[in-house]
């Protein structure tokens, strides 16, 4: 998984393959078929894991906003400490759509998760009075999911933590309905 996450698909070798993982090729081939469908199943772990933390993070108790906001900067976290190679989602998308299905498959699927995850939470904060009433949890859901995937391509050129923050913060601030600051954050 890290092999692919940092290298991209197309970049990552069979002889990467095989040095990475300290197996042959004959064994990488019986055990998972071909390189894409390694690569799949990868993919596969990574999101399997971003969901689990999304079906996962979340309590009932506490501020619904603030709990988001945590599980996003935990999620990012976790991205950057890959050496700032990006989201392996985002950069799979970028590399291998439209055309590759089984990477679209995946990506439906996990964004479905996230967009789901996002909207219950975005409902608990509309019921304790914290949403915009401007907003209704779906689109809020929308808004910060489109977010959050447009950030991971914007950090692989400006990787301040400064610059992601204060985009959260900016975020958060609409979907609270609170008014902007004048001065900017970062």
């Amino acid at each position: 998984m890290l092999l692919f996450w940092r290298k991209g698909y197309e970049a990552t070798a069979m002889s990467d393959l095989v040095e990475g993982l300290g197996l042959g090729r004959g064994s990488i081939y019986a055990a998972f078929g071909d390189k894409h469908q390694l690569f799949v199943r990868a993919l596969a772990r990574y999101l399997d894991r971003q969901n689990t933390l999304l079906r996962t993070a979340f309590a009932d108790e506490g501020p619904a906003l603030a709990q988001l906001r945590d599980v996003l900067d935990r999620l990012l976290a976790a991205d950057a400490a890959c050496g700032n190679a990006g989201c392996f989602s985002v950069n799979s998308i970028a590399e291998l759509l439209p055309h590759d299905e089984d990477v679209a498959r995946l990506a439906r699927q996990s964004l479905a998760a996230a967009e789901e995850a996002f909207t219950r939470q975005l409902a608990r904060a509309a019921d304790e009075g914290d949403l915009s009433p401007s907003l209704t949890p779906e689109a809020g859901a929308r808004l910060l999911l489109t977010l959050v995937q447009g950030l991971q391509i914007v950090r692989k050129v400006d990787p301040d933590p400064a610059h992601t923050a204060a985009t959260l913060d900016s975020a958060f601030t609409l979907l609270a309905g609170q008014p902007a600051s004048l001065t900017p954050t970062a």
